[in-house]
């Protein structure tokens, strides 16, 4: 199996969002600790305040703490290929704009809950965090080991680096035809960091 990077990307027009609000413990967004039985349903982004002038809605929103925050569309992408989601939960937020109301448009956090540990650290260079010596804090040339990805999983992180989501290759074809706004994909050999 082949994997790639889902980058969100902030462009001109299209909102951007800062923190997560309301959600007590939301390092465990972070972590692969799962948050459907109590995820508070105020749950909610602000647009970010530097880009007054951004309020176009993306069908991936640019944030400050590396969640996958999709738009109705984009979830419905998902749902529609067949274990997309495994394990991965889906989890309902609120975007609010910066004259302070409550966007219409519904969107969701896509919670990874597989971290498999598939980075090949002989093969790979990067920077440990001195926090949690089992990751990388920065990554300069990441390489994958696929025999360390089950193959069954669609939309992950890798354990090492959980900063970014990764993608099979099948499941960003599905997603490339559709136009979805506000991400890319990169192939992960090359990929600057």
């Amino acid at each position: 199996m082949k994997y790639l990077i889902l980058k969100t990307k902030a462009s001109n027009g299209f909102c951007r969002v800062r923190t997560i609000k309301n959600v007590p413990r939301a390092h465990r967004l972070n972590t692969g600790v799962s948050c459907l039985g109590d995820f508070p349903e105020d749950a909610l982004f602000k647009m970010n305040d530097s880009f007054p002038k951004d309020i176009r809605l993306p069908d991936s929103i640019s944030n400050i703490s590396s969640l996958l925050v999709v738009s109705e569309r984009f979830k419905a992408a998902l749902e529609g290929v067949s274990g997309a989601l495994l394990q991965n939960e889906v989890l309902p937020v609120k975007i609010v704009n910066h004259r302070g109301r409550t966007e219409k448009a519904p969107y969701f956090i896509i919670h990874s809950l597989s971290y498999p540990a598939c980075i090949d650290e002989a093969k790979s260079k990067g920077e440990k965090s001195s926090i949690d010596p089992s990751q990388f804090q920065f990554m300069k040339k990441m390489v994958l080991d696929p025999t360390r990805v089950p193959s069954e999983l669609m939309l992950f992180r890798a354990a090492q680096f959980p900063a970014l989501p990764l993608v099979r290759t099948d499941l960003a074809d599905s997603l490339r035809k559709l136009e979805l706004t506000g991400f890319e994909f990169h192939e992960i050999a090359g990929y600057e960091f």
